[in-house]
C-alpha cells in the first residue's frame, strides 16, 4: 500500500472512531496539505530518446536493389532489445513498416495490421526474411522499410527511434 494511502486510510478510521465530526473545509485542508507533503513521483518515460541512441538496417542501403526472398537485419545503437512485456527505459523491440510513416512517440505501433504494413518483433528478433507470402506488398518496383523502436508495451520510441530506407524490389 502507497504511503499517502495509509494515511488517508489511517484519517478515516480515526474519524470513525472520533465522535467530533470533521468538516468538509478541513477534509480538503488535510487533503492538500497531505499532497503538498507527498515526495510524488512521476512515472517514468519510457519512450524518451537519449543522445547516440538510434536503428538502423546493417545489412540495407537507401536505394538497395534486393530480390525476395531477402534476410533483413535489424540493429539498434544506446538501447537494448528484449521481448514485448513490461516498459523499461532504454529497452524495447523492432516493427518494420512497409510504406508507413513513423509512428509519433508515445503511440501504440498498430497491432494486428500486418495487411497494411504493420509487423512486430515482439520476442526480440533481430531479423527476418522478407517473402512475398508474409509481405504480399512488397511487390517488384519501389517501397519504402522503416525500422521503428518501441518499448516493452509497443509504445513507439517516435521518429528518433525511426530509420527509412528506399528499396527496390527485382
Amino acid at each position: 500500500m502507497k504511503p499517502y494511502s495509509l494515511l488517508l486510510l489511517t484519517v478515516a478510521l480515526n474519524a470513525c472512531n472520533n465522535p467530533t465530526p470533521v468538516s468538509t473545509s478541513e477534509s480538503i485542508e488535510l487533503t492538500d496539505t497531505v499532497i503538498k507533503d507527498m515526495a510524488v513521483t512521476s512515472p517514468v518515460n519510457t519512450t524518451e530518446v537519449k543522445k547516440g541512441q538510434s536503428v538502423y538496417f546493417p545489412n540495407l542501403s537507401d536505394g538497395q536493389e534486393i530480390s525476395l526472398p531477402f534476410v533483413v537485419e535489424f540493429g539498434v545503437k544506446g538501447m537494448t532489445v528484449e521481448p514485448a512485456q513490461m516498459a523499461n527505459p532504454d529497452k524495447g523491440h523492432h516493427h518494420l513498416l512497409i510504406d508507413q510513416a513513423a509512428v509519433p512517440a508515445g503511440e501504440m505501433v498498430p497491432m494486428g495490421k500486418e495487411d497494411r504494413g504493420y509487423y512486430h518483433f515482439g520476442k526480440g528478433q533481430l531479423r527476418d526474411t522478407l517473402t512475398l507470402a508474409k509481405y504480399p506488398m512488397l511487390t517488384k518496383g519501389t517501397h519504402k522499410l522503416r525500422l521503428q523502436f518501441a518499448n516493452g508495451m509497443h509504445q513507439s520510441y517516435g521518429p528518433a527511434m525511426s530509420h527509412e530506407v528506399l528499396i527496390i524490389v527485382r
